[in-house]
This record gives C-alpha cells, structure tokens and sequence, in this order.
C-alpha cells in the first residue's frame, strides 16, 4: 500500500492547502475560524494551520451547506415553474390559424371573435320559450330623464 502518501494524524492542515478545496469565508480566514471557534497554529514552515478533526468539520459543514443550497434552488425552480404554469394558463391560447378566413386580418378576426363571445340580450321568444317565468320589457324610446 502506498505508506508514504499518509499523513499523520496529529497533523495540521495549512490552510493555504485548505482553501485548494474549500472557499475562504468572506471576512477572511483569521475571523472566519476564530467565529467558529477553531484555533490556528503555526507549522514548522510558518504556515497558519488548523488541526485535522477542525479541517474535517469545516469540509463537513461546507457539505451540509452545498446540499441545503441544492434544495433551495431546487424549491426556488419547483417555484418559478409553478408560477409560470399559473401564469400560462391564464394567457389567452389565441386562434388556431385554420380558424382563419383567407385574406382577413388577424385582429379582424380575434376582435370578431371576442365580440360573438359576449352574452347577447335574448329576443321577445327566446326568452318567452325559456320558461323562467319572466319577461324584460325593453323600451324602443329613450326613457325621459324626469320619469327615473
């Protein structure tokens, strides 16, 4: 087995070694450990370092943070398909272009269509056949304004 690739226990890590795989915190390395409360010492180079288990728990922590930042973005995309799935339906799907009469205009035809789509007022006999029981009684003169 390779022997001369193990490397003591009980020894520091250098964290110029350390931060070839973990970002250095943004207030700096100093301010960084001593929040956490990891100690630095000096190497027989004079390099800072940090003991191995605190060189651990920082590689553990910088994992539990990659995954909860995953599941973040994962919530924040499942989110933002959502809402554009809501706001997708709510658009209107247009007109099929073989709904299309030859020649016309296409605002022609959307504004023809969203009038025939409004309720129209029921004649005398479509009312009367019905049978709710009511009639409206609509008036061919304009209504003087002193009678309402």
């Amino acid at each position: 087995m390779n022997d001369y690739l193990k490397v003591p226990r009980d020894e520091p890590v250098p964290l110029s070694v350390l931060e070839l795989d973990l970002p250095a915190p943004t207030i700096g390395w100093a301010a960084g450990l001593a929040e956490k409360g990891i100690g630095t010492v000096l190497d027989d180079l004079g390099r800072l370092c940090v003991a191995r288990v605190d060189a651990r728990r920082l590689f553990d922590e910088h994992r539990e943070a990659e995954v909860r930042r995953r599941e973040v973005m994962a919530r924040i995309e499942r989110q933002a398909e959502e809402k554009d799935g809501e706001f997708r339906a709510q658009l209107w799907p247009g007109i099929p272009a073989d709904l299309m009469p030859p020649g016309a205009a296409p605002a022609a035809v959307m504004l023809q269509l969203d009038k025939d789509s409004q309720p129209r007022r029921q004649s005398v006999l479509q009312e009367a056949l019905s049978n709710s029981g009511e009639l409206t009684y609509h008036s061919l003169a304009p209504i003087p304004e002193d009678a309402a």
